[in-house]
């Protein structure tokens, strides 16, 4: 945000009339800066959704397309400033014109790789979280889609203040969102910032939890979730989600999903259950919709639960 309040900035000083008076940082840092946004926003979606924590050395490839600019376009940003300013005017379409397409193309690579490993990942999102990382991403998206469109049609810089206004509205959606879920921010700060967790704290925390799963069985209840799973154990929430994602290192939703998936196969097995409709079975192991039941199934039995059911029938 505070990357596009200074975007916002540049685009007011190259579309008006400061660029005359002030030529020194004419096409400075516009370019850089826009191509900042969307490997920001994959890597953001990697710490939601992956607990990414540190950046690595491959990390560093999201700058090359900043590195091309300036190795295609450097000569002219050395220029000095009024010459600068001349020049973009009588070359604006075979040397500034590639520089937008090549924007645009940057930005729709990252858009369409964003929402891509969102879909493919949504899975192991909450459902406020995954509303979060939906609308930066449809937010990305519609901007791509908008700046892509300006680029090829508009008809001089002050078209582009549609889309600035466009998207400032958007980010106003992502704080009224925040606003609206203060706990979303406070888990944030409690998980990243705030954790003075120990490796003994968390080897004992992850004993209590499997503990728990072997003997309360907590996966029962279908309202479980990190706050009252803390609850039960009297340790913090950030505690616990910390102790998932460093030591048990499975995300909470497929912990507990696991462990309702094999009490559910279980009871598609015994006998007692024989006249019980599968949805039943689902509904009494703590899954709470026909939906969310089949996914999980699948996915750790590589099968469905008919066909796992028909399977013990047959034996």
């Amino acid at each position: 945000m505070a990357l596009f309040g200074f975007h916002i900035l540049l685009f007011l000083y190259g579309s008006g009339s400061l660029s005359l008076l002030y030529p020194e940082f004419e096409s400075w840092f516009y370019y850089e800066v826009a191509m900042l946004f969307g490997p920001l926003l994959f890597i953001h979606l990697q710490c939601l959704i992956q607990d990414k924590k540190t950046l690595r050395f491959i990390d560093a490839l999201h700058l090359l397309p900043i590195l091309i600019f300036w190795l295609g376009f450097g000569d002219v940003l050395l220029m000095e400033g009024r010459i600068r300013n001349q020049y973009l005017y009588d070359n604006f379409d075979n040397r500034l014109m590639f520089w937008n397409y090549f924007l645009a193309f940057q930005m729709l690579v990252y858009a369409i790789v964003s929402s891509v490993f969102l879909l493919i990942k949504r899975r192991v999102l909450s459902n406020e979280r995954f509303q979060y990382a939906l609308f930066l991403v449809v937010a990305y998206l519609f901007s791509t889609i908008f700046i892509s469109y300006l680029t090829y049609y508009a008809d001089g810089w002050r078209d582009f203040a549609s889309y600035y206004l466009i998207l400032t509205l958007l980010i106003f959606g992502i704080g009224y969102f925040l606003f609206n879920n203060p706990d979303f921010l406070k888990q944030i700060r409690k998980k990243y910032f705030s954790s003075n967790l120990s490796k003994v704290d968390m080897k004992r925390i992850k004993s209590k939890i499997e503990a728990a799963f072997i003997k309360e069985q907590p996966y029962l209840d279908g309202n479980l979730n990190i706050a009252t799973l803390a609850e039960q154990l009297n340790e913090k929430s950030h505690h616990v989600s910390q102790t998932f994602s460093e030591s048990i290192s499975e995300n909470f939703n497929d912990y507990v999903n696991k462990h309702r998936i094999e009490i559910t196969k279980l009871r598609l097995h015994d006998a007692k259950y024989q006249n019980y409709k599968i949805e039943a079975i689902a509904l009494e192991s703590g899954f709470n919709n026909k939906v969310t039941f089949y996914k999980a199934f699948t996915k750790f039995t590589n099968q469905t639960p008919s066909a796992f059911r028909k399977q013990k029938k047959s034996e």
